[in-house]
């Protein structure tokens, strides 16, 4: 009977070993037969799971194809719709955008820096030949007309005008002398008492004191004329730009003594860009500020234009006339103006709508009714704010290419959006 008690304690044991789980959850792998893994392992929920997992994937991967098929298929469209050249590949329309052609008024300010000249020259020639005694002024001075300038030692001018006083009474005694002499001898010439031949030499004599009384008159004229400019007096108001002479030297007729600058009107030389030669003109108004002079400004007006271009700084020169009635401009000045150039009424496109706006081939593309983009030559006037004038070669409400121009070809098809730039 123990015996069968055992047996049964011993199966009753087993029984409760196999029905507890391990501590670590997992079986023995010692004790464990490979087939017996195997088939634990198909059965578990990670096999079950791996096709619909699969099934996702594909899923996404199709989701994904149809986007990035879309995404092409926009791109193309894009391409065909804003590239002239894909869109001349495939025949379509060329993409532009197209503004009206309408009247302006334009306001066009030109600028240029320079410095002050005077606006005329004045070279002082003197007519005397004589020793220098004072020159009062420097170079640099500003003087009034009538300022005394130099002045020349006059005592050989004062001894050869009384010289040449005498020298003309004497003559005038003698031409006295032989007028009578001739008309005592021209009576007894007619009484038949005296010869022809003395008649004839009191003639000549009366003659020869004729021409003797006219030199002698001649040069006391001269003494005269140089006794009154042994004082150079200024003849303008102006400034003393040099001064050729000095104390105590001698001067020749003929020789400039003196350079001045008149000043109560000087001249504003403004350096202008070359591609503004176009604009300047004559009698246009200008505005010119200086340094010197931070709160003011100087009107002035264009009198001459230097067509000749600096092949260094590829600038021109414009002269602008300024009023300068306290001589506060004096020459070398610097300064800079502004050219207002004002022009009303007139057709204007948008700069970017010209090619070659610099040269003489200026061309725009214009859209016509039947939506070709046609090739036009166009003559640019002045360029204000991204605006440019044009004096010839299109009208009023003409439709000019702004975007895509530079890759058209004359009479491309295009298909053009309007875009409006005017206020």
């Amino acid at each position: 009977m123990e015996t069968k008690t055992e047996i049964a304690n011993i199966k009753e044991s087993k029984t409760e070993a196999a029905d507890k789980p391990s501590d670590t959850g997992k079986p023995d792998a010692s004790s464990v037969q490979p087939g017996v893994s195997k088939r634990r392992n198909l059965a578990s929920p990670s096999h079950t799971a791996g096709p619909k997992m699969k099934r996702w994937h594909w899923t996404v991967f199709v989701v994904i194809c149809v986007l990035l098929g879309f995404l092409v298929f926009y791109t193309i469209l894009h391409v065909i719709g804003t590239t002239t050249s894909m869109a001349r590949r495939v025949h379509a329309p060329s993409p532009v955008e197209t503004v009206p052609v309408r009247r302006q008024t334009l306001d066009e300010v030109i600028g240029g820096s320079g410095a002050i000249e005077q606006a005329e020259t004045v070279n002082l020639i003197t007519q005397l030949t004589a020793q220098v005694l004072e020159v009062p002024v420097k170079i640099g001075d500003l003087i009034k007309k009538g300022t005394l300038l130099v002045r020349w030692d006059d005592r050989l001018i004062k001894a050869t005008v009384e010289a040449n006083r005498e020298y003309v009474d004497a003559d005038k005694i003698k031409i006295r002398n032989e007028t009578r002499q001739v008309e005592r001898y021209s009576t007894l010439q007619n009484q038949k008492m005296g010869s022809a031949a003395d008649l004839e030499k009191y003639e000549m004599a009366l003659a020869d004191a004729k021409i003797d009384l006219a030199k002698s008159s001649v040069s006391l004229q001269q003494a005269e004329i140089d006794l009154e400019h042994v004082k150079q007096l200024s003849p303008i108001d102006g400034i003393v730009l040099e001064r050729l002479v000095n104390p105590n030297e001698f001067t020749k007729s003929g020789q400039v003594i003196m350079k001045l600058g008149v000043l109560n009107t000087v001249l504003m030389a403004a350096k202008i860009t070359e591609e503004k030669m176009h604009s300047v003109q004559l009698e246009l108004p200008a505005d010119v500020t200086f340094p010197a002079f931070p709160s003011e400004v100087f009107k002035g007006t264009i009198t001459k234009i230097d067509p000749n271009i600096d092949p260094v700084t590829r600038t021109f020169t414009t002269y602008i006339r300024i009023e300068n009635p306290d001589f506060r401009l004096k020459p070398g000045l610097s300064g800079f103006a502004r050219i207002r150039r004002t022009a009303k009424d007139v057709l204007a496109v948008p700069s970017i709508a010209i090619m070659n706006p610099s040269g003489e081939q200026s061309q725009v593309f214009v859209v016509d009714s039947t939506n070709h983009a046609n090739l036009r030559k166009v003559r640019p006037g002045i360029v204000v704010d991204a605006m440019t004038e044009i004096t010839d070669g299109l009208k009023e409400g003409d439709k000019v290419v702004t975007v895509g121009q530079f890759y058209l070809r004359d009479h491309d098809r295009v298909h053009s959006t309007f875009r409006s730039i005017f206020k």
